[in-house]
């Protein structure tokens, strides 16, 4: 997200001492981090990274869900679509219990690949702090 108050925007590392911790750590919070998670850090370390994230920001995610979904229920509408049609196209070829097991072979191999997927995103975001 690029920071759209003129309080977070690109300020310098003197304006950064300037502030206190928790002032830092709501920064990082309108960042997207968790602030909970910094602990044992110095101020000018947490200034370092907050300088870098500032130069770099993180670029947002338009489909944080699976299926190309940006809410819940937009997911749960699609994932039902895909059930549907795949149930009702297989349907001509396969008997129900084959059909039943491929919607859920379906469904497993789409968990697995969307667990894959958001550990990933979350090693990449790790790697910038």
């Amino acid at each position: 997200p690029v920071p759209t108050d003129p309080e977070s925007a690109m300020a310098t590392k003197a304006e950064l001492r300037l502030k206190s911790v928790k002032e830092l750590k709501d920064m990082l919070r309108h960042e997207g981090y968790d602030p909970g998670q910094i602990i044992g850090v110095e101020k000018d370390e947490l200034i370092d990274k907050l300088l870098v994230l500032q130069q770099n920001p993180l670029a947002e995610d338009p489909f944080p869900l699976p299926l190309y979904s940006n809410c819940w229920p937009q997911l749960v509408l699609r994932a039902l679509l895909l059930m549907g049609v795949q149930w009702f196209l297989v349907s001509f070829f396969l008997a129900r219990p084959w059909n039943f097991a491929g919607v859920l072979l379906t469904a497993v191999l789409l968990t697995v690949r969307n667990i894959w997927i958001r550990k990933s995103k979350l090693q990449k975001r790790r790697k910038r702090v």
